[in-house]
């Protein structure tokens, strides 16, 4: 149960999907070394949550912008542009399956030749170089809106997210370090809008379950996919939680459509001390989303999730190249904003500015609010450059993205090129 994610298998065929994939991951990839390559120490992840193929491209740039289901991690007031406030249609849309599978330049080595049955990657992914830091995630998340005409939206969704990391061995590359954790949520979410659709106010409530496993693990052990999932299973810590997140979206009529967008996610319902902040690597106090069931104070996923107040601005442009209408939508993004009331944390203190600064561009023809037109994208995440493609088909969209996510080892930063790619079918 821990990891169910990973026996979820693409529809593709085998031989299809695997071009599909590989072409795409390598169509951006290019040799890079991190501080990853060079420590066997242990890198911590910066905010490593809900990443979308979409949200990556952009430099996580989405709390004034986002019109797609991105806004159930970026601002709940936004969830009403997925669904056509004019529309006589009470269900307004659904996607199901969408699907995203992602990973650091090693994960390609690992899945290279396994075909794409999940099931069989695990073996290689956590026998593979031990040396090297191995790195996969698996998400999913069907959706759908309705609501009346003109009245208030409604969404629900089911998200899925899965991340498996393996450390660098330790003793000469005889044993193998492997971290899970695997989120299973339902975020359900209401919206209110101006009749103009100006000013929208949302909240969205995502109760949640979640496994964690840190596992020391002798390669000679590791035999089969089987094996390994079963150990992992066995060894899980079980919690649970209930996020709380409000949004704000104020969109000015004019040409530009300029948008202000501010957010809250996971209200605190408790604190913790003695957390650590990876961008210093010191511990302190931090309020949040507090979790219950088999906490554990050595892995932070399992006690509580952070307050994040979110704040963003977003333009459109557009101009004529030829018969085509051009949109180019810049956005820029401030969180998770160091606030701190008394002794009281929410969000993380001491943090060099650069790890809160998130910026992005977006070229596309068509609509420019709607979601779905080929699009390609480029943003800054906290400094670290991020690229993007999206290809909508009738019913069927496929989006790809290259981006540089933030690991810090005793407080120092380091970078990890990592590649997200993304499947989904609309009705």
């Amino acid at each position: 149960m821990t990891l169910a994610l990973l026996k979820i298998q693409p529809t593709l065929g085998n031989s299809a999907g695997r071009s599909l994939i590989f072409c795409i991951f390598f169509m951006f990839a290019s040799p890079m070394r991190s501080a990853a390559d060079e420590s066997s120490a242990t890198e911590l992840d910066w905010k490593n949550n809900w990443s979308s193929p979409s949200s990556r491209g952009l430099g996580g740039s989405q709390t004034a912008h986002a019109i797609n289901e991105d806004a159930v991690f970026a601002n709940p007031a936004a969830l009403a542009r997925v669904r056509n406030p004019r529309s006589r249609k009470t269900l307004g849309d659904i996607e199901a399956p969408k699907m995203s599978l992602g990973g650091n330049s090693n994960l390609l080595s690992a899945l290279k030749g396994k075909g794409l049955q999940p099931s069989s990657w695990i073996k290689s992914f956590a026998s593979l170089t031990a040396q090297d830091r191995n790195y996969m995630e698996i998400q999913a998340l069907p959706w759908l809106v309705l609501g009346e005409r003109r009245g208030p939206t409604y969404f629900l969704g089911l998200p899925m997210r899965s991340t498996l990391t393996a450390y660098p061995s330790t003793n000469d590359g005889t044993s193998r370090r492997i971290s899970t954790q695997t989120t299973a949520m339902a975020a359900m979410n209401a919206t209110l809008s101006s009749r103009s659709g100006s000013l929208s106010l949302g909240v969205t409530l995502r109760p949640n379950m979640r496994w964690n496993t840190q596992n020391e693990l002798n390669l000679i052990d590791i035999v089969s996919s089987k094996t390994l999932l079963s150990d992992l299973k066995k060894s899980a810590h079980k919690t649970t939680s209930t996020a709380i997140d409000l949004g704000l979206s104020i969109t000015a009529g004019d040409y530009w459509l300029p948008t202000f967008g501010l957010s809250i996610l996971n209200l605190p319902t408790g604190c913790v001390d003695n957390f650590m902040n990876p961008s210093t690597g010191k511990t302190q106090s931090i309020c949040g989303a507090k979790r219950t069931g088999s906490v554990q104070e050595d892995i932070p996923g399992s006690r509580i999730d952070p307050t994040e107040v979110r704040a963003g601005l977003s333009i459109i442009p557009r101009f004529r190249l030829g018969q085509y209408r051009i949109n180019m939508k810049i956005s820029g993004d401030v969180y998770p904003l160091p606030i701190k009331s008394g002794n009281k944390n929410f969000g993380f203190a001491d943090v060099n500015i650069n790890q809160l600064t998130h910026a992005g561009l977006e070229l596309f023809t068509g609509n420019a609010l709607s979601s779905r037109n080929p699009s390609i994208r480029a943003g800054m995440n906290e400094t670290r450059s991020s690229l993007g493609v999206y290809l909508p088909f009738p019913h069927f969209s496929f989006e790809a993205s290259v981006y540089e996510a933030a690991l810090f080892t005793n407080g120092k930063a380091g970078k990890e090129r990592r590649y997200l790619i993304g499947l989904s079918s609309d009705w």
